[in-house]
């Protein structure tokens, strides 16, 4: 016998099928309901993050550029230059260092240091791979310095001879010269004066094996002496001797091996060109020291404008910069405004101790501006106190300004540390995205499970009050 339940249809298998409810929909909007305000908090940090990660690099760029425009003002050439010129340049050049002392020069150039050059005498050789002799020449210098040169067999003709001078000496050039009455060997000292000129060539000869007729080295010696001090006959004649630099500077002579005169004039290099006179001058640099103090005054106000952008309020907006508030960066704008500002240790008890000595003053807002007559006043009085003030090795400004850049910017750098540490917060933040995905995702298994459970069971009961109406409306029919 068949049961009336037994001819009940079979349930929906498909969620909204039985209760004609879209409960995909439901689900979905549920799932996104109670995402919602995670993910909103998730985003708004990123954003946050990102806002201050962006902030940092323009924060470092902006010391980055101060830097740079800052560059070369630890130098004390840029506080104390000076200039020096000569009227007659093709004469005499000149430069001059910090150390020069301003004042003006008659300076007259009787001659030029010049290098010397011998030549063995016209035939005396008639070809030079023909063989001269062995054994050892040594070649005396003006200031008493010896070079040996060692000539073996191999080595024995003109050729060879002044290869083997050109390889075993240093400051010689020997070559050889055909003037059309046979070949001459040549040498000439690369050095200039008469200290590096040559002043004697000794031989010491040695028998050459199968050449009865060499001449052998003594054909090659120079101002040398027999032991009674009788001179000894060469082949090598003096071409052109070499000559010490002579200039008269103001009514003094002064020489020199070279051309390039040090030290005759406190400060001062001259390079002697020619013979001729000329007048040199020697004044200090006006201005300079306010123009490069003018630079750090801009620079300094451009970095601490570009910094304070991102850490200000605006009332008006009621907008908070991104690293408002931020601690690191507030330390390295205070440790930059003190660096600039306090003063010198080494310069303790001076009239000149802080950069506010000169005429640089901090006005309301944290900018600096500097006061052209108190500057001049300062730098009037005490000029190497400023140079000192700005460019002390251990505590100036210039020195405390670029150690402050240095723990902002530098290697493992302060800011970066910091955009480190934001960038690890960031990363966590992508993490906590997919630990969130993974929890919707199973939320929302529960949630089409639960409805699917509830779909069930409504197609189940419409579906019972479907066939009771059938068998109650039958039954009707049969009474």
């Amino acid at each position: 016998m068949v049961s009336p339940l037994d001819q009940m249809p079979d349930m929906p298998s498909q969620m909204g099928v039985g209760s004609g409810i879209d409960t995909n929909k439901m689900v979905k909007d549920l799932v996104q309901a109670e995402r919602a305000p995670t993910e909103q908090r998730l985003a708004r940090r990123e954003e946050e993050l990102q806002e201050k990660i962006s902030a940092l690099g323009q924060a470092r760029g902006a010391i980055d550029e101060f830097q740079q425009s800052i560059q070369g003002l630890s130098d004390p050439g840029a506080y104390s230059g000076i200039d020096a010129e000569s009227s007659n340049p093709e004469v005499v050049g000149i430069s001059a260092g910090e150390e020069a002392r301003p004042g003006q020069y008659e300076v007259e150039v009787e001659q030029r240091a010049r290098t010397q050059r011998l030549a063995t005498a016209t035939g005396v050789f008639e070809d030079s791979s023909d063989a001269v002799g062995v054994g050892r020449l040594t070649v005396v210098a003006g200031s008493g310095q010896e070079q040996v040169v060692e000539i073996g067999e191999e080595q024995s003709s003109l050729l060879g001879i002044r290869d083997a001078i050109n390889q075993q000496t240093e400051g010689l050039r020997a070559s050889i010269v055909d003037d059309g009455g046979g070949p001459r060997l040549a040498i000439a000292t690369e050095a200039t004066g008469e200290e590096n000129a040559i002043a004697q060539i000794r031989a010491e000869e040695a028998p050459l094996e199968g050449e009865p007729e060499a001449p052998g080295l003594g054909v090659l010696q120079f101002n040398a002496q027999d032991a009674q001090g009788q001179p000894l006959p060469g082949a090598f004649e003096e071409i052109r001797p070499a000559n010490d630099a002579s200039v008269v500077i103001d009514g003094m002579r002064v020489t020199r091996a070279e051309n390039r005169i040090e030290g005759a004039i406190e400060g001062v290099t001259l390079d002697i060109q020619e013979e001729g006179r000329a007048r040199i001058n020697i004044q200090e640099q006006t201005g300079l020291a306010e123009e490069n103090v003018q630079r750090l005054v801009e620079a300094y106000n451009q970095v601490r404008g570009a910094v304070n952008q991102l850490t200000a309020y605006d009332p008006d907006t009621q907008q908070a910069g991104p690293l408002q508030g931020d601690a690191t960066i507030r330390n390295v704008e205070s440790r930059l405004g003190r660096a600039l500002t306090e003063p010198v240790p080494a310069l303790e008890g001076q009239p000149l101790q802080a950069i506010g000595d000169l005429g640089v003053r901090t006005n309301r807002d944290g900018s600096v501006e500097l006061d052209s007559e108190s500057f001049q006043q300062a730098t009037s009085q005490h000029p190497e106190l400023v140079t000192r003030l700005m460019t002390d090795p251990e505590h100036g400004v210039m020195t405390r300004l670029e150690d402050v850049i240095d723990y902002a910017v530098g290697g493992d750098s302060v800011l970066q540390m910091r955009t480190d540490g934001l960038e690890s917060r960031l990363d966590r933040i992508a993490d906590d995205y997919e630990r969130l995905d993974r929890r919707m995702e199973r939320r929302e298994d529960q949630l089409r499970s639960q409805f699917s459970r509830m779909d069930s069971r409504v197609a189940e009961l419409n579906q019972t009050s479907d066939f009771l109406k059938e068998r109650l409306a039958v039954m009707n029919q049969d009474d």
